[in-house]
């Protein structure tokens, strides 16, 4: 133990090193893959836990590299489907380690404790020959992938102090699996809407077209609109990039949309996509002027796809306030 622990301390300004690279490169990943998460935690094991982990191991490790989660990184999702999607990056990115790695959402079922992926990796050769990551050579890291319900779960247990099915009363067994199973229903039950929402925002813009006055106002439906009704879409070409020499960019319309856009516009006795659109159409005149006047002298600058209708709406209800 002596030995592990004096190469653990020499070795201890790479490893916080790998784990600031680690959590640099995960989330770097992410953006370029357009995945969104709720969080990435990295962690070098601190020097009392690993004196901890060999005793309790019985003398299991003979050197430093035997201990495979040194460094770990923990990847929290939003929904489980995205565990799988996150789990296909790692793989395509860094080399897995199957014996040492474990699918904790197929073994143990009928045991406590969260269900989560878990694998030990480390960085493939290509990675490797670059300069900054040269010096991590094959020096092992442990991922956890889970959804934020499950790490809830991980996380009450903890506060419990709770450690295995024996540590307990028995009373309190059946407390332990009805939490559990509500916590993987609703995990399921989220993913069921999140398809359900997908599926009613893919079929939406179609719906728009085709039958506008049966489409509510609410933030679905108006990020729709903003970001591609023809009318909209002519306008802005027409006003901010032919006329005020504007750059447009498709932006996070979703920010925009949101609650207290969608006020202004139902105070405004709009509450369907056809009334808006005729409202839009009906002060196009003036939504030009205003644009002309807001954007005088700005030439180049960004405007978002879909501004025109924030620029309008918030400019009328201003109006209505005065």
């Amino acid at each position: 133990m002596n030995a592990i622990l004096k190469e653990y301390d020499s070795s201890k300004i790479l490893l916080d090193n790998l784990d600031r690279t680690l959590l640099n490169l995960i989330n770097s990943l992410l953006e370029q893959k357009s995945i969104r998460v709720h969080q990435v935690q990295t962690r070098v094991k601190d020097r009392d836990s690993l004196e901890n982990k060999i005793i309790r191991k019985n003398n299991k490790y003979g050197s430093l590299s035997d201990i495979t989660d040194i460094v770990g990184v923990r990847i929290i999702t939003y929904f489980d489907d995205e565990v799988d999607q996150i789990a296909t990056m790692i793989e395509e990115e860094f080399f897995i380690d199957q014996d040492n790695s474990v699918d904790k959402r197929e073994v143990d079922n009928d045991k406590f404790g969260y269900r989560s992926l878990h694998y030990v990796a480390n960085l493939k050769k290509d990675r490797i020959n670059l300069l900054e990551y040269s010096s991590y050579g094959e020096q092992k890291f442990e991922f956890q992938i889970r959804t934020i319900l499950q790490h809830s779960w991980a996380e009450i247990e903890h506060d419990l102090g709770y450690k295995g099915e024996f540590e307990i009363p028995s009373t309190a067994k059946r407390t332990f699996y009805r939490v559990a199973a509500l916590l993987e229903q609703a995990d399921i039950e989220f993913v069921k809407l999140k398809s359900t929402i997908a599926e009613y925002e893919t079929s939406l813009s179609q719906d728009i077209k085709t039958n506008p006055s049966q489409i509510e106002i609410n933030k679905a439906s108006l990020t729709s609109f903003m970001s591609q009704n023809d009318n909209v879409i002519i306008f802005e070409d027409d006003v901010f990039v032919g006329e005020c020499n504007l750059v447009i960019i498709d932006f996070d319309i979703e920010r925009f949309a949101h609650d207290k856009l969608i006020n202004r516009i139902k105070k405004l006795g709009i509450n369907n996509i056809k009334q808006l659109e005729e409202f839009y159409l009906g002060n196009e005149g003036r939504l030009r002027e205003i644009i002309e006047y807001i954007f005088l002298e700005e030439n180049q600058k960004p405007v978002n796809r879909g501004d025109s209708v924030l620029i309008l709406i918030n400019n009328t209800f201003s109006d209505n306030e005065i």
